[in-house]
């Protein structure tokens, strides 16, 4: 047991996506002397989400659209977009989610003829590109648990909306890829977690999957939101409006 489980009972998680698959999440303790991030890698969600439950984390913070819109934009892709203005490139981080009625297609060319008849618009590869995780992800959370009261309760989230709400306010200035992106998302998230060096860049993180140090950093500012969430600072983007399925289109920052 590491220094953040046995230091604070009260743990939040987030999630990022690993690229070839598989997923990252970080957790971390909600006292203010909780600095520590533990990471754990998992091929699956079911059993990441399993290993949250087990451990009774409070919150989970998914970076993966869940509630799916049926037609046009979601009001939350809307509104984080709008926090990302002023900075090249990085409005376009956040791609709109693909409608409901794509969401079992066989194809990327079947999914874009049923989004051309239900939004009268087509649907980018990126979106696209998308589908397995969040056919996993909704394969595994109900709406309920994405619902006040749940246990863990789960929340949709946006690491650059996140990024600039730590650095406050401002977009981040270069892209996470590179190493100066790399630099400032540091620097954002040391305050909050002075340990961040230590564990995100120096400790290797076994695997597979074998996440990215961007991957690491998304998941770091997910557990940040997570613990805005359970503490009641966190903002919610695009109201409470919910797909035909039940699940929130919301993003969490």
């Amino acid at each position: 047991m590491t220094s953040a489980e046995g230091g604070c009972p009260r743990l939040v998680g987030g999630v990022d996506g690993v690229r070839g698959g598989g997923w990252i999440m970080a957790v971390t303790g909600m006292c203010s002397e909780s600095s520590v991030t533990v990471f754990s890698v998992w091929s699956s969600f079911t059993d990441l989400w399993s290993h949250a439950c087990r451990k009774g984390l409070r919150a989970v913070a998914v970076d993966i659209p869940i509630g799916l819109p049926c037609g046009g934009a979601r009001p939350s892709d809307t509104e984080a977009r709008s926090r990302l203005k002023g900075r090249p490139g990085r409005t376009s981080s956040v791609f709109p989610a693909p409608p409901l009625c794509t969401l079992e297609a066989d194809t990327y060319q079947d999914a874009r003829k049923m989004a051309q008849r239900c939004r009268e618009k087509g649907l980018t590869a990126q979106a696209n590109a998308l589908f397995p995780r969040i056919r996993e992800v909704r394969g595994v959370l109900q709406p309920d648990d994405l619902q006040s009261g749940a246990g863990p309760l789960a929340a949709e989230v946006h690491p650059e909306v996140s990024f600039a709400a730590l650095a406050g306010g401002a977009p981040m200035r270069f892209h996470k890829s590179r190493q100066a992106g790399v630099a400032e998302r540091l620097a954002s998230l040391v305050a909050h977690f002075p340990n961040i060096m230590e564990e995100a860049v120096r400790t290797q993180i076994p695997g597979p999957p074998a996440p990215g140090l961007d991957d690491v950093l998304d998941a770091v500012s997910a557990a940040w939101t997570a613990r805005r969430l359970i503490s009641g600072r966190a903002q919610r983007l695009g109201g409470c409006a919910k797909d035909e399925t039940n699940y929130p289109m919301s993003i969490w920052v």
